[in-house]
Formats: structure tokens, C-alpha cells, sequence
């Protein structure tokens, strides 16, 4: 009986003492599964702001910065700015005109003189229409806007924002809300200031893409009021009149989150000063979702008891502690998986990067090198990155490069490519050695940028629209620059001015379509004619301008009488025959850039006056 009395009593004592240990371990699990679920809220929140603020906003914002910036530095506006020459406004519209159809959330962009008058503006009625030219009557004083005298007492050329705020017409908001962003940036002649030029970009798309499974996302202004709410009808209520605090959505925290505090009861909040320069001190607030965090504990509640059953059951006291650490751990991994795996699709999308083995044969490339390049991955894949390579690319060009990176040295600089159809492609690159555990170069790595835009916009600004020749401007420039090496090294210059005989009697005879498709193809004969050192531009009307370096007075006067048979050789459209007056001179000692385009021009005068179809040399 005795023995039966310990058997009970033993027996209930390890029933009590599992049941005492399971519970207590189940307990401590649930415990510190909550815990955990504060830690991985607070990862989330950390991991939902990088991607917020980092992959949508900030390259969208920099982007417009950017445009900003290379308009205000365009050399059509420097220019206009030091001449005030209305015969460039044509340029100008279109300058205007192509940055404006760059984006479709641009809808304005205008320059403003230093008196706050409207010299030119672009608008654009909503994303799906196309960007106008204002008319001169239409445009505006905007001298008194608080922004224009904002812009007026900057001192720097730098990029300057306006608070966020909602599109005004007329002293109404406008209707749908237009949420806009002024990037701006003063301009000045001779250290004073000269004007500004300003984007007003539409960011209602760009705030409507900040939303997250897990969290209420809201962006406020220093004093509380709401540029983002996840009900929309709370958004811009500083200009809307609607009534709504953030005391109503956040009644313990407001206080914290307008001081500045990054972390509190129920929420997490970041500042955005570093990517809107603006008065709006921007903040943006994370506040998780009550049915997820619910869900959250739901879910381990329900698990720690189902483990602390089976415990009992079973006679395991510390199956569930053995079960904790492991499922903690394989959550964490899976999370920080699923974390890499977007970060990885992001880069693969947006960022033009390709692999190499050190012979130059690609392993690896993103889709967005695809995209730029026009092949296919299995295109791209075991072939020598010089598929994409442009072939009027100078050989010394590339082997700088391979001895850079040979030597393990990173190289940086841009890059011209030809994608699968043969167009002209631009990359600003950077190539990466990347060595083994004994620092062996293992394979490179190339990181890129597309800035095809960007070329194409500066290639308009040089070129004659029409011949596809340089423009006078670059012309000129050229020259200009030829000049000042023949003068410091002592090399010799030539010069050849064109002119097209009785061109007048062309337009007059035939019409101006006709006489434009002479001035064509008179260019393309003469840039097949000269040498690749030779300069060749449209110096004005029916004139070209052919600057010669390294040329004496001989082999300028060969090639000009290359030149003129080719001409004269050609049988035009329309008009058939067509000859040229050549005006030759060579570079003296002193010359600048208006001396030896008279001497050209009197050889001209020459050739015309002893019968024209003829080159002479001064």
C-alpha cells in the first residue's frame, strides 16, 4: 500500500510538475513572441521608410532637381540671359518644350526675369495632354509671389523648393486636387541675379504610391496639418478647410511626433529634410495597423497553445521551449529573405548592371541593362560586352579602360553604346575589380546610369535643326578655340567659308521646301568631303563655315577644290545643277576670330565678283 501511496504520490507529483513546467514554458513563449512582435514592427517600420523614402520618393524628387539644374545651366538660356537676342526664343520654346514632354508630371515650367516678369512658360492641362507654349499676352507679373521673392535673395545657383501644396487657380483650389512641388533655381549675369527658372511638378501619383500592408502612412508639415492621410479626405487639409488634427489620429503621441521624437506609442517617424528642401519640415509617420499587430498575437497565442497541449499530452515539458528558438529564427530568416529578394528586384529593374569574367565575357546582366541595350538576357549571356560596343568609339579609348580596371582600380566615366537596332545609347558607368580571398581579380562588375537623355538634349542645343551640322553658336565656339591652339602651340588653321550660288533664285524659282532640301544635302556632300578633323557648321542662311586645323594654305586650297567639284558634279532634285563660291584664308599671328573670318569673307567676295563656281585664298 505503501509502495501504491508513492507510486500516486510520484505519479501526481510528474503530472503536476509537467503541467507546472509545460505552462510555464508556454507562458514565456507567448511572452516572448509579443516581444518579438514589437522588434519586427520596429524592423518593418525601419525597412517600409527606406523604401519609401529612398526608392520612391528621393529619385523621383533628385530627378526633377536634376532637370531643374540643367535647364537653369543650359547654354541656349545662358546664353538669351547675357544677350536678351528674341531671335532665340524659338530655341528657347524648344528647350522648354522637350524637358516638359520628358515628364508627364511636369505641368509648368517657366523663366522669370529679374523683375518677376514671365519671359517664358510651358503648361500642361493635365498628364494626358501635351505641354503649350503660353502666348506673350497670357504671360505674368510675378514679382510679388512669395516664392519669386524667396528665389530673388538666394545668393548661391542652387535648388530651391517650394512647400508642397495644392494647385491654385484663380484663388480656388483646384479641382481634382493637384498636389504640386516648385523646384527652382535662381540664375545670375555678372553676380547679380538675372531670374529663375521653376518646374512645377504634379507629386500626387508619387504620394499615392507611399502605402503599406502593415502600417497607416501618414505625412505631415511642422505644424501638424496633413500633406498624406490614408483617408483621403483628410490629405491637404491645410488648404482644403476640412477639419482634422493629429491629436484625433495619434491622441498619445502628437506632442512626441511634432517634437521631433522618431518612436513612440504606436508610431515611428522619420524626417524628410534631406530629400523636400522646403518649409513643410515634412514628416513622415507609420502607425501600425491595429488588425495587423491583433492578428499578430492571435497567431502566437494560438501557437503557444497548441505546443503547450501537445506538451501536456505527450509528457514533453520542453518541447516548446526546444520549438521556440528554432521557429524564431526561421521567421527572422524568412523575413530578411523576403526583404532581399525585393531589394534585389528593385536593382535588377531600375539599375543597368552587368558581370564579366576578367576575358570581358558577360556572366550576369539586369533587366534594366537589357532594356537600355535592347537584347535579351540569353542574348547578352557568353557574349563580349563589346555587343553593345559603338564602333566610331577611338581603340585608346578602351584600352585606358581595360588598364584601369586591370590594375584593380575602379573607372568611372560615360560611356556611348549602340543597342540591338544600332541607336546611339549613353551610360555614365562605373566598373568594379572584384577580387578573391587572394586578392586576385575574380570578375568585374559595371553599375550604370542611362543619361541618353541628357546627351540628346545637349547634341540640340550644338546642332543646326535643319542640316544636322553644327549650329553657329558651336561654330563659332570651335573656332574660337582652334585659334587659341594655333596661337599657343604654333599649329597651323585654315578656314573655308561656303556660300551656294543664286540660292535666292532657288527659293524664288522653286520654293523654300526645294531650297531647304538643297541647304541638306549641300551639307551632307561637305561633311563627306572634309577630313574627320575638319569642323563643318552652318554659319547662317546659305553659308557654311569649314574650320581646317593643321592645315596650310595648299592642302586647304585642295581640299575647298574637292569640295567644289563635288558640288558641282551633283545633280540635284528638282534644280539639278547647283555650284559654290569659296572663300579661303589660313591663320597669321594675331588673328582673332572676326579677322580671319573677314579675310575668309573678302575671298569669297572674290570668287563671286570673277564669276562665282570658284575658290580663292587671301
Amino acid at each position: 500500500m505503501l509502495n501504491k501511496n508513492f507510486k500516486f504520490l510520484f505519479t501526481i507529483y510528474f503530472i503536476v510538475f509537467g503541467i507546472f513546467i509545460t505552462t510555464l514554458g508556454a507562458f514565456i513563449s507567448y511572452k516572448v513572441h509579443i516581444s518579438n512582435i514589437n522588434e519586427t514592427i520596429s524592423h518593418y517600420a525601419q525597412v517600409a521608410s527606406y523604401s519609401k523614402l529612398n526608392d520612391y520618393l528621393t529619385p523621383h524628387i533628385e530627378h526633377m532637381n536634376s532637370l531643374t539644374e540643367a535647364l537653369a545651366n543650359d547654354k541656349i538660356l545662358q546664353s538669351y540671359i547675357q544677350t536678351k537676342d528674341t531671335q532665340k526664343s524659338p530655341e528657347l520654346n524648344n528647350l522648354f518644350l522637350t524637358i516638359a514632354n520628358s515628364e508627364k508630371d511636369i505641368m509648368q515650367i517657366r523663366y522669370i526675369d529679374a523683375d518677376g516678369k514671365e519671359i517664358i512658360r510651358v503648361d500642361r492641362d493635365n498628364k494626358q495632354s501635351l505641354p503649350r507654349i503660353i502666348p506673350k499676352e497670357k504671360l505674368q507679373d510675378k514679382s510679388l509671389r512669395d516664392y519669386f521673392i524667396s528665389i530673388k535673395n538666394m545668393s548661391t545657383s542652387q535648388i530651391w523648393h517650394s512647400a508642397v501644396n495644392l494647385n491654385i487657380e484663380h484663388g480656388k483650389v483646384d479641382v481634382p486636387y493637384r498636389p504640386t512641388l516648385r523646384v527652382a533655381m535662381p540664375l545670375f549675369k555678372n553676380k547679380k541675379f538675372a531670374g529663375t527658372v521653376i518646374i512645377n511638378v504634379l507629386v500626387n501619383k508619387l504620394f499615392a504610391s507611399i502605402s503599406s500592408p502593415i502600417f497607416n502612412i501618414y505625412i505631415i508639415d511642422k505644424d501638424g496639418y496633413y500633406l498624406l492621410h490614408p483617408d483621403k479626405r483628410y490629405s491637404w487639409n491645410k488648404y482644403t478647410g476640412v477639419k482634422r488634427t493629429l491629436y484625433q489620429d495619434f491622441p498619445d503621441s502628437a506632442s512626441d511626433i511634432l517634437a521631433g521624437k522618431t518612436d513612440g506609442n504606436g508610431f515611428f517617424a522619420y524626417k524628410m529634410n534631406h530629400i523636400l528642401h522646403n518649409s513643410d519640415d515634412a514628416i513622415l509617420v507609420l502607425q501600425p495597423k491595429q488588425v495587423i499587430k491583433q492578428s499578430m498575437k492571435n497567431e502566437n497565442l494560438m501557437t503557444s497553445a497548441i505546443v503547450a497541449i501537445l506538451s501536456i499530452l505527450l509528457s514533453i515539458p520542453l518541447a516548446m521551449y526546444a520549438a521556440a528558438t528554432p521557429s524564431k529564427l526561421q521567421r527572422k530568416l524568412q523575413d530578411t529573405n523576403t526583404e532581399l529578394e525585393r531589394f534585389r528586384s528593385i536593382i535588377d529593374k531600375y539599375v543597368v548592371t552587368a558581370c564579366t569574367n576578367i576575358s570581358g565575357v558577360i556572366t550576369s546582366v539586369s533587366a534594366a541593362f537589357c532594356k537600355a541595350s535592347g537584347y535579351t538576357h540569353d542574348e547578352l549571356i557568353n557574349q563580349k560586352m563589346n555587343i553593345i560596343k559603338d564602333p566610331v568609339i577611338e581603340k585608346s579609348f578602351y584600352h585606358n579602360l581595360w588598364e584601369t580596371i586591370l590594375k584593380g582600380n575602379n573607372w568611372n566615366g560615360e560611356i556611348e553604346n549602340r543597342t540591338k537596332e544600332g541607336e546611339i545609347y549613353w551610360l555614365e558607368q562605373t566598373i568594379i575589380p572584384v577580387k578573391d580571398k587572394n586578392d586576385k581579380i575574380s570578375y568585374f562588375m559595371s553599375v550604370g546610369t542611362d543619361i541618353s537623355a541628357k546627351k540628346k538634349l545637349e547634341t540640340l542645343s550644338i546642332m543646326d535643326k535643319l542640316t544636322n551640322v553644327f549650329n553657329r553658336r558651336k561654330i563659332d565656339e570651335s573656332l574660337r578655340l582652334e585659334i587659341q591652339r594655333a596661337e599657343r602651340y604654333n599649329k597651323k588653321l585654315s578656314l573655308i567659308i561656303v556660300d551656294i550660288d543664286h540660292f535666292k533664285h532657288v527659293n524664288d524659282n522653286f520654293g523654300h521646301q526645294v531650297g531647304d532640301d538643297v541647304l541638306i544635302k549641300v551639307a551632307e556632300i561637305l561633311q563627306k568631303s572634309i577630313r574627320k578633323i575638319d569642323i563643318l557648321g552652318r554659319f547662317g542662311g546659305e553659308e557654311f563655315l569649314i574650320v581646317c586645323p593643321q592645315t596650310e594654305k595648299e592642302g586647304v586650297l585642295k581640299l575647298a577644290e574637292n569640295i567644289r567639284k563635288n558640288i558641282e558634279s551633283y545633280k540635284f532634285n528638282t534644280v539639278r545643277d547647283i555650284t559654290i563660291s569659296l572663300g579661303l584664308t589660313s591663320y597669321q599671328s594675331g588673328d582673332d576670330e572676326d579677322s580671319i573670318i573677314k579675310r575668309s569673307d573678302d575671298a569669297l567676295y572674290a570668287s563671286k565678283d570673277e564669276g562665282r563656281n570658284k575658290a580663292t585664298f587671301l
